[in-house]
């Protein structure tokens, strides 16, 4: 058994370095499938591109109709030629998802934008001054940060209450 010692403490050790690695590291930022430039879009209210925020659990991304709905051609400052959708076209604008929650985690934006009434900086940062596409969340979501802000709001901090 003694043998065996040194071989155990250096897969310990180097399994021990490669976990801090993973969550120590900086994540690399997304690349979306065109500029969009959020800034341009801030007279109008979020949820004029992101319809799911206030009825379901997810906001999502827009439906290419409705960015159809004001640019009837690619905008041609943020190299959306190669990905604008077309009405006949069928595949839809690839965005990278930013933000996730664990599989075993409830999250309703409907429950924290509409009966919460939180403002969508509160998690995503102040997206509406970002003249770049949004590559990383604004914040980590952990369940530090959202007992943290349900005990700032005064909101349920029961486990049932979010977890599955």
């Amino acid at each position: 058994m003694r043998a065996y010692l040194p071989f155990i403490r250096f897969v310990v050790v180097t399994l021990g370095v490669a976990v801090a690695w993973l969550f120590a590291s900086p994540r690399l930022p997304l690349q979306q499938p065109l500029a969009f430039d959020h800034a341009k879009h801030v007279p109008m209210a979020c949820v004029s591109c992101h319809q799911g925020v206030e009825t379901t659990t997810r906001a999502g991304y827009p439906a290419d109709a409705v960015c159809l709905e004001c640019h009837n051609t690619a905008p041609s400052a943020n190299g959306a030629e190669g990905v604008w959708p077309t009405e006949r076209s069928s595949p839809r604008i690839a965005w990278a998802r930013v933000n996730r929650v664990p599989d075993h985690t409830y999250f309703s934006h409907r429950r924290h934008v509409v009966l919460a009434n939180l403002e969508c900086a509160s998690c995503h940062g102040d997206v509406g001054n970002r003249s770049t596409p949004v590559g990383a969340p604004a914040a980590r979501l952990s369940m530090a940060a959202c007992e943290s802000c349900h005990a700032r709001e005064d909101a349920n901090n029961d486990c049932a209450a979010c977890h599955l």
